[in-house]
């Protein structure tokens, strides 16, 4: 009896050794798919710790804030061309929540806010290569922050960055395989194109099953770009001063791609990034900040549908 409950145990090792290596042998050609009117749901938690250290009038106040946030983001694709490079609108909106301590006198945060609609229009390859960014901010409220925290503008130029934030290469890989997936992209806000160079690699690391989705596990490490000239182009006017702005770090994302459907699953990513941000008063005063965070964000997509042609 011993010597049959050993030979079982050696003939599932075996089995399980063989389809391990049957996946790591299995090639995949990966693309983005994109069939026309198509509305993709995605549901994105997002959190992170922020250190950050203002000087106004040559006196410095460290504080720190944490944010804790929920955004829907819904992506069509209006349209395809004949070489198959569509074009797919987005919607992000949600709320955020905010703690601060340490914060100057004067200034406040509003501990939960709207996060207003912010859509962007973009043109991308079948891997994933975005040709042309185009960002229509937010419109404007009566209720304005009582002071310009560089998220105020950034935020509308990093979600509008990151898409799918993925390449895919030419030829078919396997698990192991690695690949570049540097890029630069046109970035178009109102009058302005600023051209942003993004650098990184992934890796295909696995395959597994998402809410019943064949999907191919990708691993990616990519650059966070300098944002300051994104910055440097959102439309202030004079009167209320001049905006700089400097960004650098890393993100790493761990994504699950639909292999079958063409789309992104899930996407689970974290960012550790600083920013020094200041700005000129018209009154020759300036305000600036040197900012260090850590960000944590899972995205999930929680439906799909066939939306009306557009007319």
């Amino acid at each position: 009896m011993k010597r049959l409950v050993g030979l079982s145990v050696l003939v599932v090792v075996a089995f399980a050794l063989v389809g391990k290596a049957a996946l790591q042998e299995r090639e995949v050609t990966l693309r983005f798919k994109f069939p026309v009117n198509q509305v993709r749901t995605y549901e994105q938690q997002v959190s992170g710790e922020i250190a950050m250290t203002m000087r106004v009038l040559g006196e410095e106040a460290p504080f720190m804030i944490s944010v804790q946030g929920k955004m829907t983001e819904t992506e069509r694709i209006e349209s395809v061309d004949k070489e198959g490079v569509a074009t797919l609108v987005t919607t992000v909106k949600g709320r955020i929540k905010t703690e601060v301590t340490g914060l100057p006198a004067g200034v406040e945060v509003p501990p939960e806010q709207d996060i207003p609609p912010v859509e962007t229009r973009f043109k991308v390859t079948p891997l994933g290569k975005v040709l042309e960014v185009e960002t229509k901010l937010p419109e404007k409220t009566e209720k304005e922050p009582s002071f310009p925290f560089p998220s105020d503008f950034a935020m509308p130029q990093m979600q509008g960055l990151t898409w799918q934030g993925l390449l895919f290469p030419e030829n078919p890989v396997k698990v192991g395989d690695t690949w570049d997936i540097s890029t630069k992209i046109d970035f178009k806000l109102e009058d302005r194109t600023v051209e942003i160079e993004i650098k990184g690699k992934a890796r295909l690391v696995g395959f597994e099953k998402v809410d019943g989705r064949e999907c191919a596990v990708i691993e990616a490490t990519t650059e966070i770009p300098d944002f300051g000239e994104l910055v440097r182009a959102v439309p202030i006017p004079e009167a209320k001063g001049k905006v700089r702005a400097r960004t650098e770090g890393q993100a790493n994302s761990k994504i699950w791609f639909d292999i079958n459907e063409g789309l992104i699953a899930r996407n689970e990513t974290s960012v550790d990034m600083t920013m020094n941000f200041s700005f000129s008063l018209p009154t020759g005063q300036s305000i600036s900040m040197s900012m260090q965070g850590t960000f944590k964000s899972e995205e999930r997509l929680t439906k799909v549908s066939q939306g009306e042609a557009k007319k």
